[in-house]
């Protein structure tokens, strides 16, 4: 089918130098779960595996938290990533004061004094319990570059003022970033699949495979749906397959495939999610110092849950790379730019 479709939606677009005439997929995975390393860690390590039986690479947005973890606890981790060439990108959660709700740090500041404050939350690791940074130790995104190697390719700028997003893309593009995410799941204009922001490639994505309704409910995770009658309208792939079958543009879709490490292993509101919040809907921000042994809100899933999520994920994955164009925000920037991308591939 991918192939029919393809045939007939070529297209170059003005300020690219190459075509692409096959559907576009990314695999996004957001890795935040602290509190679980090891669990955390490990599904990490089974992505990478996954990707590269099928000779494709994950998209893995890590916060300078779970980089700095991962290196002192389980640098097996940071040694796959890197040995396998996974593209490496960047985001941010509470309390760092990009997160809205947490900028007491950098409030009221604005020009250089902003810049220069947000340099240091870039540069010096983030004291979970206080939301102070301990200059002492290095991290944030300077960190993760000189522990990869090179920048993280895409970042998020998720503060509610416009100023902070402004003078963060502004130093984040200077510290290496190529491209930012605007929007999670869809956004992308059809004649302009490629837009710039502050020197940034708005990461595109026409349509993603993340969450969607059928006549029961509505906008749920496809991976908190397996379990029910009619888990049949979330399997991912017959929804990727669907939407393919009905994309009618001049051009083929660009596609986002986002989850969080933590989805594969735990149901429920995160597991820092009650150290940093009040409640479990994320709506109302607690104040310095942090419980960091706040009760933990998540809950495992069960063996036959667990598997079932990750078979369906390894269809969608394999599908994909049979048939569809997997490329990471790397490639997309290569690919906007007109530049020549080579796919990094371990040994």
């Amino acid at each position: 089918m991918a192939g029919a479709l393809a045939s007939g939606l070529a297209l170059s677009f003005a300020g690219s130098a190459r075509a692409f005439e096959t559907p576009i997929i990314t695999f996004a995975i957001n890795v935040h779960d602290w509190r679980h390393l090891d669990e955390s860690a490990d599904t990490v390590l089974r992505l990478v595996a996954m990707f590269r039986r099928y000779g494709v690479r994950g998209d893995f947005y890590l916060t300078p938290t779970m980089a700095e973890e991962y290196a002192d606890r389980r640098p097996d981790v940071i040694a796959a990533l890197n040995e396998t060439g996974q593209t490496i990108s960047y985001h941010v959660r509470a309390p760092h004061p990009m997160w809205a709700g947490f900028d007491g740090p950098i409030a009221g500041l604005s020009g250089e004094a902003l810049t220069t404050a947000l340099l240091e939350y870039e540069t010096y690791r983030l004291d979970l319990r206080t939301g102070e940074l301990d200059r002492s130790r290095p991290g944030g995104f300077t960190y993760m570059t000189a522990l990869f190697g090179r920048p993280p390719s895409t970042v998020g700028t998720p503060s509610d003022k416009q100023a902070v997003r402004a003078a963060a893309k502004r130093l984040l593009r200077e510290l290496g970033a190529q491209a930012i995410v605007i929007y999670h799941e869809e956004g992308t204009a059809i004649d302009r699949p490629f837009e710039w922001d502050s020197g940034l490639l708005i990461r595109p994505s026409d349509f993603s495979v993340t969450r969607w309704s059928n006549a029961r409910v509505t906008n749920q995770f496809w991976w908190n749906m397996l379990s029910r009658q009619d888990a049949a309208d979330f399997e991912p792939l017959p929804y990727l397959q669907r939407r393919l079958a009905a994309w009618s543009a001049t051009r083929p879709p660009i596609i986002t495939s986002l989850i969080h490490e933590n989805n594969f292993v735990r149901r429920g509101a995160e597991s820092w999610t009650l150290i940093y919040f009040a409640d479990r809907d994320r709506t109302r921000p607690l104040s310095p110092p942090y419980d960091l042994d706040a009760p933990d809100p998540s809950q495992v899933r069960s063996a036959s849950e667990q598997a079932r999520i990750w078979a369906a994920y390894e269809e969608l994955v394999a599908w994909s790379a049979a048939h569809l164009r997997v490329l990471t925000s790397e490639d997309l920037v290569a690919l906007a730019s007109g530049r020549r991308w080579v796919p990094i591939t371990g040994g």
